[in-house]
């Protein structure tokens, strides 16, 4: 099963988004696995979090503006990785080559960037 993995500390809007970058991408999961720090927090459905995230209250002042406004986020992306063996996928909220992803399915060794 895929998942995201976001730092601990996070904070609950940069999760929010993550996972509507997440939806918003051409692959899109049907199943989720969320992963804060080393602590895995639950399973989630595409389904679910597009109810959830289509009915949320705006987060603060000018959201709602700025998420109509053209172009990416420059505060946030979602990093795609893959196995290269068995082809499992994880997300990631950050980047850095000393934290990547390493496949659960197996004892088959960091994932690459997809």
């Amino acid at each position: 099963m895929p998942w995201l993995l976001v730092p601990a500390g996070t904070e609950l809007d940069d999760v929010a988004e993550a996972l509507g970058r997440l939806l918003g991408a051409a692959e899109c999961p049907e199943r989720l696995l969320l992963v804060v720090g080393d602590e895995r927090v639950g399973v989630t459905s595409s389904a679910y979090l597009r109810a959830v995230l289509g009915m949320q209250a705006v987060r603060g002042p000018g959201d709602e503006v700025r998420a109509a406004a053209p172009g990416e986020s420059t505060r946030f992306s979602v990093v795609a990785f893959r196995c290269a063996v068995c082809g499992s996928c994880a997300y990631t909220a950050f980047y850095d080559d000393r934290y990547r992803p390493v496949c659960r399915s197996g004892e088959h060794g960091p994932m690459e960037l997809r």
